[in-house]
């Protein structure tokens, strides 16, 4: 065991003394190549970064934002995690990426507008999975991040995808809503009709019988009959009888159609608040979205990073001629 550990020692100092021995060598290898790879590395285009940071909202329905009566919801409170994924869905949509290429023109922008077919939308995908990210941040937010060698590009680029993620999620909503609105529409003139037909009938029924109210018209009948048995007027008596009678017949019918009435009254005073609520958030194009901070125009570049890629490529090219030199030493010897 003492005699592995004398040779494991000694294999170190051979090492040691090795590296000491070339060291003028490597330093001058580290030296030349990472002042090499420096200057090559200035041939690479200098790429500046733009970012828009925005927090979804917790709805972006205007009604429920401005006509709810829920103590308990709060209009500026922020979007959950679900919102969050919601805002990445749409902005990495072909729908999105598709009007930012084309208002940009970024296949001529890149330099690839010659190429054609299959080719030119790979290499189109490339730079664009390469230069534009989008990503969740830690407080639940959405930042969007653009590359580019013109730093106004970049900006331009960023603010315009969350411009158009608005727009997109204001069409979705809208085309939903105007579907409900139709639907919503049609269900409230089906109910007026029915209100119509139902007060009609009931008015019919009303002036056959001359009775507005039964549950009245009986009790003054009621109280007009004892005050007539009590002084025994027969006439009287046998035409207020009829009277109740007719009550008791046509009563129970006017009273559950104006119970009716009534329900499909109060229905259709909802249905139509429902029915504005529906039509405001059909109808707006307020963005909702938190926007915390906008893409501006970079004074300064983001990559490539010159100076680690000369020190990295130094160092590769330092422990390169190291390999070498051991490889020489050993056929030596």
């Amino acid at each position: 065991m003492d005699s592995n550990k004398n040779k494991d020692d000694f294999n170190l100092k051979n090492a040691i003394n090795f590296i000491v021995k070339h060291f003028l060598a490597l330093a001058i290898t580290f030296i030349v190549s990472t002042i090499v790879i420096g200057g090559l590395s200035l041939l690479l285009p200098n790429y500046y970064k733009s970012q828009v940071t925005l927090i979804p909202a917790d709805s972006n329905a205007v009604s429920k934002a401005v006509l709810s009566q829920m103590d308990n919801y709060d209009v500026l409170s922020y979007g959950k995690e679900k919102n969050t994924e919601y805002i990445l869905e749409l902005i990495n949509s072909s729908t999105v990426i598709s009007k930012t290429i084309e208002k940009f023109e970024l296949d001529k922008h890149y330099g690839i507008e010659k190429e054609e077919g299959q080719q030119k939308s790979d290499k189109l995908n490339q730079r664009l999975v390469s230069n534009i990210k989008a990503k969740r941040t830690d407080n639940l937010g959405v930042k969007i991040t653009v590359w580019d060698k013109d730093p106004f590009y970049a900006a331009n680029i960023a603010n315009y995808m969350v411009e158009q993620m608005q727009v997109l999620r204001n069409d979705m909503k809208k085309a939903k809503m105007d579907s409900i609105v139709s639907t919503l529409i049609v269900s409230n003139a089906r109910l007026r009709r029915d209100i119509d037909i139902l007060a009609d009938s009931l008015s019919v029924l009303a002036q056959q019988s001359k009775m507005l109210d039964p549950e009245k018209m009986s009790d003054r009948l009621s109280q007009e009959l004892a005050k007539q048995i009590a002084v025994g007027n027969q006439g009287a008596i046998s035409r207020l009888e009829n009277k109740l009678a007719q009550i008791s017949k046509d009563g129970p019918k006017i009273i559950e159609m104006k119970v009716l009435l009534e329900r499909k009254t109060e229905s259709l005073r909802i249905w139509e608040e429902k029915l504005e609520q529906v039509r405001v958030d059909a109808q707006s194009n307020i963005p909702v979205d938190f926007i915390v901070d906008t893409a501006y125009p970079s004074q300064l570049k983001d990559k490539p990073k010159r100076s680690i890629i000369a020190i990295v490529g130094g160092l590769c090219c330092m422990l390169l001629a190291l390999f070498v030199l051991i490889l020489k030493d050993n056929n030596k010897a």
